[in-house]
């Protein structure tokens, strides 16, 4: 995608001649955001090896910029500061400045970037939190960055996206990846395999250790029990395959669960929302 032109804000709501002329005499910020410029807008699925800046699947952190991931269809995922964060529709997730994030860039990812001057944005910037992407917001913003606008369009436009953008979400799903050597196997084991029923004391004969040994590396870990862990852990791939169009019995038993009731109440649970509710718009 091409980058969306806008400019500093210099006053929230109002645009002049002068700050035209302001603009055009700021320095740019990084390669990917120029002087004139609020924000610019990358899907994540096309990389362009001539922006070195760009996200990419290497853990990595950007110095003159935050970014919004949001998924532009379905669902996505991106790890930010040790955590998976999966992205569900009409929410995405902020990056503050200096905050180290890896990112899906692999051909069949709808994960987007949206990366912001820090003098743009209106909402806090102390940490990673979860911010609402809604339809509108995406449509304005795709809208953006193919279409001809007048430079006070683009300015209004770009300044509202950011607005909403700024506005708090409920709480996504986040998971806590663990760097304990001890229970990394049984993390990874879960993430590729959701299904994967074995108890504590299964792992633990497995391991050859103790199932209190576990439940303290999960808890010292994660701040999650076990349990608790492999639940987020479920309806995280859950979510990602309702996003995908699967139906919902062959999500349930894909995670785990054999009656979709069970499942449709532990993703209630856990999100807030129902099954039908994280399919693709």
């Amino acid at each position: 995608m091409t980058a969306a032109e806008l400019r500093p804000v210099t006053r929230p709501g109002r645009w002049t001649a002068a700050d035209i002329v302001a603009a055009d005499r700021a320095d740019a910020t990084d390669a990917l955001i120029p002087g004139d410029y609020l924000l610019t807008l990358r899907e994540l699925r096309y990389p362009s090896p001539l922006e070195a800046e760009i996200c990419s699947g290497r853990p990595h952190h950007h110095d003159n910029h935050h970014v919004v991931f949001f998924a532009m269809r379905g669902t996505a995922q991106v790890d930010i500061a040790g955590s998976r964060h999966h992205l569900t529709p009409g929410y995405g997730v902020f990056v503050p400045v200096g905050v180290a994030h890896s990112a899906d860039t692999a051909p069949t990812t709808s994960l987007t970037a949206v990366y912001i001057r820090p003098d743009a944005w209106t909402g806090p910037t102390a940490a990673v939190r979860d911010v609402t992407v809604n339809t509108a917001t995406r449509e304005m913003l795709v809208l953006l960055a193919y279409q001809g606008l007048s430079r006070e369009q683009r300015f209004r436009a770009q300044r509202l996206c950011i607005d909403f953008m700024s506005e708090p979400a409920t709480p996504g799903l986040e998971l806590p990846l663990p760097r304990n050597p001890l229970i990394r196997p049984i993390t990874r084991q879960l993430l590729d395999h959701p299904e994967d029923a074995r108890s504590l004391d299964d792992w633990a004969w497995l391991l050859a250790t103790s199932g209190r040994t576990i439940a303290r590396a999960f808890r010292a870990d994660t701040g999650m029990t076990f349990s608790g862990w492999r639940t987020v852990a479920r309806m995280s791939a859950a979510v990602r395959m309702l996003g995908e169009g699967t139906p919902v019995g062959t999500v349930s038993r894909r995670v785990g669960y054999a009656n979709p009731s069970a499942f449709a109440t532990a993703l209630k649970r856990v999100t807030g929302r129902a099954p039908l509710e994280f399919r693709a718009r």
